[in-house]
């Protein structure tokens, strides 16, 4: 991403957007952010960018982008009437994303943090975010009917937020899994000596005593 679009976040130094993992509460943007976001295509670029940017081959973009920029971009416009495509195709992004780069520990668990987010906050409003779950690969159709209707009852929703979230994680393990498949283990092989050594040369006179003299002066006649 570029360094004016990072400039609208509130607060993160570039150690704080490579390391954390799940984006904070409190993430917001500046003024300056919100300011932009009322400009229709100006607040469309940025979404597109963010969202397109996940499933790049950057492992630090897609960290940086999901624990700061794309929930706070997305906040800006939940309010207003989103287009099912639109809406379908933010979820999508970030499975996509998943797919990329479920293999990272860090990118996997602020993605799906991520994609939680968003099918908490529009599942009530847009079914389409259901037809998409129902395509992830090995999906539990049970699982999702159960967890839908959880979420879709008020008088249900009292499961602890972290009960929900290891649910929703098991739902899209197709995602994660199909990143997973390319992990590399790593083998490191051992490295040569520095230093070559010297094998240490046969003596000739091995046999012979301090004085000079041999077991062969015994035999001598």
């Amino acid at each position: 991403l570029q360094p004016h679009v990072l400039a609208f976040l509130s607060s993160a130094d570039d150690e704080a957007m490579a390391t954390e993992v799940a984006p904070p509460a409190s993430a917001e943007l500046t003024e300056l952010g919100k300011c932009l976001t009322q400009q229709e295509d100006v607040c469309t670029a940025l979404l597109v960018t963010a969202y397109t940017s996940l499933s790049w081959k950057d492992t630090l973009s897609c960290q940086r982008t999901t624990t700061q920029l794309c929930w706070p971009l997305l906040k800006q416009v939940l309010s207003g009437n989103l287009l099912p495509d639109a809406v379908s195709w933010f979820f999508t992004g970030v499975l996509k994303g998943l797919q990329t780069h479920g293999q990272h520990d860090g990118c996997m668990a602020a993605l799906v943090h991520l994609a939680f987010q968003i099918y908490e906050a529009l599942r009530p409003r847009y079914a389409e975010l259901k037809a998409v779950m129902e395509q992830i690969p090995d999906i539990q159709k049970d699982s999702l009917e159960q967890f839908d209707s959880k979420l879709l009852n008020p008088a249900l929703q009292k499961v602890a937020d972290k009960r929900r979230k290891d649910h929703f994680k098991r739902l899209i393990t197709g995602c994660i899994g199909v990143g997973d498949q390319f992990r590399k283990d790593v083998h490191i092989r051992n490295l040569p000596s520095l230093f070559k050594k010297v094998k240490p040369s046969l003596e000739t006179d091995v046999l012979e005593n301090e004085d000079g003299e041999g077991l062969n002066t015994l035999f001598e006649p």
